[in-house]
């Protein structure tokens, strides 16, 4: 089956040349990375995008697509995480689907390696539910279209809330499976926004104290900092994955944009956005 689009026309623009335009404007928006050249330090290994509406966190976005587009080779497969919204579908879940649609056209999913990580991770599911309603994911895709000549294929994969441990083991596993793979055939892309219904100021303190335990490759203090001053991230456990998967890895991470919602339309309480990227030193 096809994974259909659910947020084109509200999320995003829904139809082709319309979304192109789009997507070219929050490139060139006096937040976006414009034209140029993100510096590479090494292998990408994964990133963090904004899941917002693109009119808001477009711009933002775009400084870790371009730096993607400057992969060579591009990875052949990516493995998008990111939280679940709705209480739908299984609590860590796989897509089931054999490629996902958009406005730009249709991704394939990876199938085999979904296959493995079903087979071999015993908390993930093979399912649909889960994807049916949710926009984290999906938001993501056009980007990718947009930025890359050839598209790789996707491993969609949705995390529901969970204690440290259970992420933990997980996200290992994922990891351990991945490291398989050939070097540079796999990259992350982790979808989450920042603070929610938050003055501006407040939102750059709070944001900072957050991207830093993320730069800092620390999993377990980015997910207590969350976790125990209710901090609304809503990737929280998305990023706590890819945090605990990158650990064991060479890594250096960049922080390439933040913004928030307040400085692309002025008002009073917004969302924060951050683009990330982790990178294996040459």
């Amino acid at each position: 089956m096809q994974r259909e689009p659910v947020v084109a026309g509200r999320f995003y623009q829904g139809r082709p040349e319309q979304l192109r335009q789009q997507i070219r404007e929050c490139f060139e928006h006096s937040l976006g990375v414009g034209q140029k050249a993100v510096a590479v330090s090494g292998r990408l290994l994964g990133l963090i995008s904004p899941h917002a509406g693109y009119m808001f966190s477009g711009p933002v976005a775009s400084h870790a697509f371009a730096r993607l587009r400057q992969e060579k080779p591009l990875p052949q497969t990516i493995i998008l995480m990111g939280p679940k919204h709705t209480h739908h579908g299984a609590r860590f879940s796989v897509s089931a689907a054999a490629s996902w649609k958009t406005p730009l056209g249709d991704l394939a999913v990876d199938q085999a390696l979904c296959r493995r990580l079903v087979e071999e991770v015993p908390e993930l599911e093979s399912d649909n539910g889960a994807h049916l309603y949710e926009h984290s994911l999906e938001v993501q895709l056009p980007f990718l279209q947009y930025s890359l000549p050839d598209m790789p294929k996707i491993v969609p994969i949705a995390f529901a809330y969970a204690s440290f441990e259970e992420i933990e083991t997980v996200a290992a596993a994922i990891g351990k499976i991945v490291a398989t793979e050939p070097p540079g055939s796999v990259c992350y892309i982790c979808s989450s926004d920042f603070s929610h219904d938050t003055p501006r100021d407040e939102a750059y303190r709070l944001d900072a104290e957050v991207i830093d335990r993320i730069t800092g490759l620390d999993a377990r203090g980015f997910y207590d900092l969350i976790v125990e001053d209710d901090r609304s991230v809503c990737g929280l456990m998305p990023i706590t994955a890819l945090l605990v998967i990158l650990q064991r890895q060479k890594v250096r991470a960049t922080l390439l944009k933040y913004a928030t919602s307040m400085d692309v339309m002025e008002h009073e309480r917004g969302v924060g956005y951050a683009a990330i990227i982790f990178e294996e030193p040459g």
